[in-house]
Parts: C-alpha cells; structure tokens; sequence
C-alpha cells in the first residue's frame, strides 16, 4: 500500500509538471493580450479592426457597454484596494516572524540543486505565512513537516516534491494575483472593453485558488499535530498529504 503510494507521487508529480506546462501557456497568452493593450502599435492595430467591423444590431449599445466596464472597474479597484490593504499587514506580520526568528522561509531550500532568489522567496512567505494565518505553531510545524521531507526525499532519484509545493504551487498562485495587482494599479487606465473581464475573471480564479491552497495546506499541519495514521512517523504518508496539496493545486486547473 505505502509502495503504492510513493509510486504514485512520483508519477503524478510528472502529470503535474505537464498540466502547469498547458496552464502556464494559457496564463502566458492571458498576459500577453493584456500586456498588448499597453503597445501603441497594439492599440492602434485593435482600433482599426474593430473599426472595419461594425457591430450587429443586436449586439449591447455602446452605452451599456460603458456601463458594464464601469461596473467592473469599480470591482477591479476594491478587489486591488483590499488587497493592498492586505499586502501591508501581511508584510508587518511577516517581519515580527522574522524578528522572532520564526522565517524559515528565509534559509529553508527545496532541492540542493537550486537556490531561491530573494524576491522569490518574499512571494512564496506572502502565501504560505498568510494561508497559516501567521500563526506560529502552524508555522514551526510546517518548518517541521518539510525538513523531514527534505531529509526523506532522494534528491538524486526522486522528482522534487518540495520544489513543485513552494515554488510550482505557491509562488505561483501568489505571482498570478501580484500581476493582476499590478495591472489594476498601473495599467488599468490602458484597457478596454472585454479586457476588464478577463482581468477580473484570471483574478477572482486565482484568489480562489490561494483560499483553496491555504485549506489544503492547513490539512497535513493538523494530520501531523494530531498524528494520524502515524504520519509523525511515517514518511511516506507524510510526503503523500504534501504530494495531494500540489495535486488539487500545482495544476492550476479551474475551481468548480
């Protein structure tokens, strides 16, 4: 059963790195259509194709439309005000963890073979640190569960669990809503009609996912507190409940 299981985390962990290969595309193809709406050249393409291709008649007049892309620009601006909001007292909370010499973050390296760049790492400590809800039990309890990992895994033979759950998974979930962010705050004057939506849309999909992230990664940390199944012992079962976080997760698939 327990051979069953590592089997599977090592087969699944390909599938997973195939899955965010598409959902990285896709991302990528969302970024660059919103990027584009900052290129004169683009804007100016997109103007004369629309331009050469009037609108049915049954299609929302323009004032509607207007109306739409208020609305959803109001939203755009809330969800971005929250979050900045969030953004700093999130970076306080992180930097009394630091002070008490609880950021394990700092120094803790998935795999031997790479190192995190620091701003990496500030990303990946936003998403983890906030979905523990800065707690520090739950804090030095995960510390616990992946320096045991980190000692289990065969770095050599093994794909890096760790490296696809802190970097594939969280830094990821966290990078998306930080570019979403980004757009809201510096470019959102540059977008037009339909972009708005798919702004908003890419960004409520990835809240969503880091809400599910923080349940997820909230599971194996009460597993091991109440030690179920052994799982303070048992290193398989230990690195299976890390291996279903990046599972649901690491693909990036949709929430239903």
């Amino acid at each position: 059963m327990k051979n069953n299981k590592l089997n599977m985390i090592k087969l699944n962990i390909t599938t997973i790195l195939s899955l965010m290969c598409i959902s990285c595309s896709l991302i990528d193809q969302i970024d660059t259509k919103l990027k584009s709406l900052t290129n004169p050249k683009e804007s100016e393409k997109n103007f004369l194709n629309k331009s050469q291709n009037p609108k049915p008649s049954n299609q929302k007049s323009l004032e509607e439309e207007e109306d739409d892309d208020d609305d959803i620009i109001s939203k755009l601006k809330a969800i971005g005000k929250k979050l900045k909001a969030q953004e700093k007292k999130g970076n306080i909370k992180i930097a009394k963890i630091a002070a008490a010499k609880l950021d394990f973050l700092d120094t803790f390296q998935p795999s031997p073979h790479g190192i995190i760049p620091e701003d990496e790492k500030i990303v990946i400590k936003k998403i983890i640190y906030a979905s523990l809800n800065y707690n520090t039990q739950k804090i030095n309890t995960l510390k616990e569960i992946l320096e045991k990992l980190y000692q289990y895994i065969d770095h050599e033979r093994v794909l890096p669990l760790l490296v696809y759950f802190i970097h594939g998974t969280a830094f990821f979930i966290q990078k998306e809503i930080e570019g979403c962010l980004e757009l809201i705050q510096n470019r959102l004057h540059n977008l037009k009609q339909n972009e708005f939506e798919l702004l908003h849309e890419a960004l409520e999909k990835s809240l969503t996912l880091k809400q599910k992230f923080a349940k997820k990664l909230n599971e194996p940390i009460e597993a091991y507190n109440q030690n179920l199944h052994n799982i303070t012992n048992d290193m398989e079962e230990l690195a299976w409940k890390i291996h279903e976080v990046c599972e649901e997760l690491g693909t990036l698939k949709p929430i239903k």
